[in-house]
């Protein structure tokens, strides 16, 4: 399987929104489902990853046979001088995917773009329950840095969640 990683592009926003709804109907460890990209619109996809590339963000994909088939977004939390430097992370790849070292590649390729935009913290939130996750996390250097009793809601129950951080 041929798989390049990149940062995303504008021309990106349609296959951008069928992978989120795809991704969001694959499991329940994201914090959005399918029905939460149901009514985005193209244009304004657009906009959003313009946004995203302004600052020192990072959206990076990985794309195989045309369309996107994982992401990996590092948000900066801020500009102020005490922040700027820390950043939270998302990885997400289709189900049809996992397994085959997707999550590694993008997490490698999108830890060297936050190096290079100077963000030496970064953040991820995992669900208690997802030891797959906790387990790449923590094999990728990350730490266990505290708990969160409520980070989803789904189905009416309360999900627990984990935090980790990697210092670059």
């Amino acid at each position: 399987m041929d798989t390049d990683y990149r940062i995303i592009r504008e021309d990106d926003a349609s296959s951008l929104i069928e992978f989120m709804t795809v991704i969001g109907g694959d499991t329940d460890n994201l914090s959005f489902s399918a029905s939460d990209f149901s009514s985005v619109d193209p244009e304004d996809e657009k906009y959003v990853i313009r946004e995203m590339r302004k600052g020192r963000n990072v959206f990076a994909v990985a794309i195989s046979d045309g369309k996107i088939i994982g992401s990996c977004d590092i948000k900066v939390q801020g500009e102020g001088a005490r922040i700027r430097h820390r950043a939270y992370m998302a990885i997400a790849v289709r189900k049809n995917y996992w397994g085959m070292g997707i999550s590694q590649h993008l997490l490698e390729f999108a830890i060297a773009e936050a190096k290079d935009r100077m963000i030496t913290k970064i953040g991820v939130l995992v669900r208690s329950d997802n030891k797959t996750a906790r387990d790449f996390y923590e094999r990728n250097g990350f730490v266990h840095e505290g708990s969160d009793s409520r980070l989803f809601y789904i189905d009416g129950k309360y999900i627990s969640g984990e935090h980790y951080g990697l210092e670059l």
